[in-house]
């Protein structure tokens, strides 16, 4: 759980006894996402994507946004990190290193935390008032819906691939 001290807990789930914790550069607004053998990736708002082993709490690797990440991660089917950021990018990152695979410009912040459907395609709000649909392979986009507000909201996936979000 991340939480406002800067600071990432891992608690036994059974007692709540903490059983490591990390520290940030700054807030950590993002919910962390629980990948491939036990790997934490969350967001903090020092402008970084973090990788943490799930055992112990050390750090695997650490990517540099060009500004505060409150969105929370989501994972591909290959691994792959999807991340927005107040830069208003959403990135795409190896889970296993942390590199850019690419990024996706939008015309505002992005504080929606992506969701990934089941043929890939990933789908994020903007603060231009927008929804996005992007190939989680290239980054590219297939389409962009436009509401009548900010879309903070993450968006949900229903069952025959409808796509569900709130706008301000």
């Amino acid at each position: 759980v991340g939480s406002e001290d800067k600071k990432v807990y891992a608690l036994d789930g059974k007692t709540g006894k903490r059983q490591w914790e990390f520290l940030s550069g700054d807030r950590v607004f993002s919910s962390p996402a629980i990948g491939k053998n036990e790997i934490i990736y969350f967001g903090s708002m020092d402008d970084k994507v973090y990788a943490l082993d799930g055992l112990t709490g050390n750090k695997k690797w650490e990517f540099k946004a060009g500004d505060g990440i409150g969105s929370s991660p989501a994972l591909g089917k290959d691994g792959t990190v999807y991340v927005g950021s107040l830069d208003k990018k959403l990135y795409a990152l190896d889970g296993k290193t942390g590199k850019k695979k690419w990024e996706f410009v939008t015309g505002g912040r992005i504080g929606s935390s992506p969701a990934v459907g089941v043929d890939g395609t990933v789908y994020f709000g903007s603060d231009d008032d927008k929804l996005y649909a992007l190939d989680g392979e290239t980054g590219k986009k297939k389409w962009a819906f436009t509401s009548g507000g900010d879309i903070e909201s993450s968006p949900s996936i229903g069952f025959g691939g409808s796509v569900f979000v709130g706008s301000e």
